[in-house]
């Protein structure tokens, strides 16, 4: 319960000390925003090239609704094995995305639905040094089913 008290207390400080975003964290909130949707329009395509091109070197998978996966090698894999199911569908839309304050890392998060299956996401994005955005982590939950 301590830890409990002293993480919610560590959380409230950083919220408060929080500043607004600066014009740069304003375009890369709309780079990440755009690079995510794009990334989805490049599942939904199920294009295998275009849609590992997002992905950082270094990225892995995690969640309840990803197969795993570490690095660009296995990451293709695991799409090449989801868009060889005929009836793969999958769709999400982005509801929030965040800029760290070093302008270096982001996150987009919202809700995916394939089928009835639906839940929350949430993509770590880096920048990389030619300023675009790719995604470090891709996590999915399963949530409810419609």
């Amino acid at each position: 319960m301590k830890y409990v008290l002293m993480f919610c207390a560590f959380i409230a400080l950083a919220l408060g000390q929080q500043q607004p975003p600066t014009k740069i964290s304003q375009a890369d909130d709309m780079a990440i925003r755009t690079a995510d949707e794009a990334w989805a329009g490049a599942i939904g395509n199920k294009s295998i090239e275009k849609t590992v091109s997002f992905y950082d070197p270094e990225a892995l998978t995690a969640g309840s609704a990803m197969p795993p996966a570490k690095g660009i090698a296995a990451i293709r894999a695991m799409w090449t094995q989801l868009f060889a199911d005929p009836g793969f569908s999958l769709a999400w839309k982005v509801d929030k995305v965040v800029v760290t304050e070093s302008q270096t890392i982001g996150y987009s998060s919202g809700t995916w639905h394939m089928g009835t299956s639906r839940g929350p996401y949430f993509a770590v994005w880096r920048k990389q040094p030619d300023g675009k955005w790719k995604v470090l982590m891709d996590a999915a939950w399963y949530g409810q089913k419609s």
